[in-house]
């Protein structure tokens, strides 16, 4: 194990932590915040429970509900999954800062908005209908046939499927409201309002791709500097801050320039060719000259897989079929989220040689003793 650590802290184990604690508190400004689901609609559908069993089923009930399989998870494989986001730090340890943070939000918006929000009642009332075979297993050491558990598993899931039903009727209309939020309205007015947020998160993606793969070339050209003159030291700051500062004023110019305009599309149609100019050159020269990376250098191989992904886009968003241009962006982050998530389903793959799941011990245990007790019946 080679979890990091900060001031003695594990920081694998830290963010377990902070799943744990944030995960129900999400839930509970969503749901008591928010009022996802009011007490009231169970109230007038089913009176006889009554106003006091109402309110807590919604303030108390349904939180827990929703955020208890998530916890429950986090808490029984908590090793696998600090070892998983220190692989993850491994893994993207020899990309960008900029693209680090891209990556990280979206995926988080991702999760937040989409996954865990839609999922988890879901979720829910499929773990509480597994729930029954599972402390069978746990505590018996051995597997039983799936009618005896199905009553026991219904019964389980009739309470948490009773309270996603309420949560997904009226997350349908709040669904169409972050949806337009995230697109926008295409008419005009404010950026955020016409382009949406998806515009703002594209720009920066985008911005930290090419700073990315600017910063590498410039590294690239200092390297050479030394193979010529061995005295010649490559300060890496000078690289993190060129790469910091075309970040930021390509995302600022991003944002200032109007979406629709020639100008825009001309900009940025250059700025593309340029960076894919350098990053061709600079894989040429690589490999002319057989130069390799040294191991403590920041290798744009993100901004490598992105920056042709989006610029793509961008060409595809500038013509004049209405549905590339409101999709398109959002295809493409869906993809720049995905690649995160696999990396991540890796991580935790290969966390598993060292941490083997605790939820899922007690399904070998319960096939090795199936298979013991079969070779006695046999002997």
């Amino acid at each position: 194990m080679a979890l990091k650590k900060l001031k003695g802290i594990k920081v694998g184990r830290l963010i377990v932590l902070v799943l744990l604690i944030a995960i129900p508190v999400f839930f509970f400004v969503l749901i008591d915040g928010f009022h996802f689901i009011t007490w009231d609609q169970y109230y007038n559908v089913m009176p006889f429970l009554g106003e006091g069993f109402c309110k807590f089923l919604v303030w108390f009930l349904a939180p827990i509900t929703f955020s208890l399989p998530w916890c429950a998870f986090l808490y029984l494989d908590r090793n696998r999954v600090a070892e998983t986001f220190d692989n993850m730090g491994r893994a993207l340890g020899k990309v960008s800062t900029g693209l680090n943070i891209f990556y990280s939000v979206n995926a988080l918006f991702i999760f937040v908005f989409f996954i865990l929000t839609l999922g988890s009642p879901a979720i829910a009332v499929l773990a509480a209908f597994g729930l029954v075979p599972w402390l069978i297993r746990s505590r018996g050491g051995r597997r039983v046939p799936f009618w005896i558990t199905a009553i026991p598993g219904i019964l389980l899931a009739i309470v948490p499927a009773f309270i996603s039903v309420g949560f997904y009727w009226n997350y349908g209309p709040v669904v169409d409201n972050i949806w337009l939020t995230w697109r926008g309205t295409g008419q005009p007015g404010p950026l955020l309002e016409q382009e949406g947020w998806v515009y703002v998160l594209y720009g920066f993606g985008y911005s930290v791709a090419i700073g990315a793969v600017i910063a590498g070339f410039i590294s690239f050209v200092m390297e050479g500097a030394s193979e010529v003159d061995p005295y010649t030291k490559r300060p890496k700051w000078l690289v993190y801050i060129i790469e910091f500062v075309t970040a930021i004023g390509l995302f600022l110019l991003y944002i200032m320039l109007d979406p629709n305009s020639p100008a825009r599309r001309t900009t940025f149609l250059v700025i593309s060719i340029i960076a894919v100019t350098l990053s061709v050159l600079e894989f040429v020269l690589r490999w002319r000259k057989n130069l390799k990376r040294s191991k403590s250098e920041k290798i744009p191989i993100a901004a490598y897989i992105i920056m042709p992904l989006f610029i793509a886009v961008d060409l595809v968003r500038t013509g004049k079929v209405e549905f590339f241009r409101s999709y398109s962006f959002t295809a493409a982050l869906a993809i720049a989220c995905i690649i995160y998530f696999i990396i991540f389903i890796l991580a935790y793959s290969y966390a598993g040689e060292e941490y083997p799941s605790e939820w899922r011990a007690s399904r070998r245990e319960a096939v090795e003793a199936d298979i013991d007790n079969d070779e006695a019946d046999e002997e």
